[in-house]
């Protein structure tokens, strides 16, 4: 198996750092799907999807990449979980007024 990143924009294959080519036999072989993700998240590639490539071309696999979390547009909480209950907020600034107790 080959393991190849192209981009989602161009259909060119990664080379090397700046580098980009349209010939898939040209491009580098990541060999494994975590050196591609390390490569992804190092060299902050953005737009780019994971191709794996056995020798019978049936098989061969496109993994997307979703896009880095702090490029994303914001649409609600960070987290899952964060999310303040009516009358939460009221209740940790009454807190925050009375002091520590003793």
């Amino acid at each position: 198996m080959k393991v190849y990143l192209r981009s989602t924009q161009t259909g060119w294959y990664y080379q090397a750092p700046s580098q980009w080519t349209r010939e898939q036999e040209t491009a580098l072989d990541l060999e494994q799907v975590a050196r591609a993700v390390e490569l992804i998240f190092a060299s902050h590639l953005e737009n780019v999807e994971i191709l794996l490539c056995y020798d019978d071309p049936r098989y061969d696999l496109v993994l997307p990449v979703p896009p880095t979390p702090s490029r994303e547009k914001p649409t609600g909480p960070s987290q899952p979980g964060q999310e303040k209950l009516p009358g939460e907020a009221e209740k940790s600034a009454s807190h925050a007024k009375k002091g520590p107790r003793l």
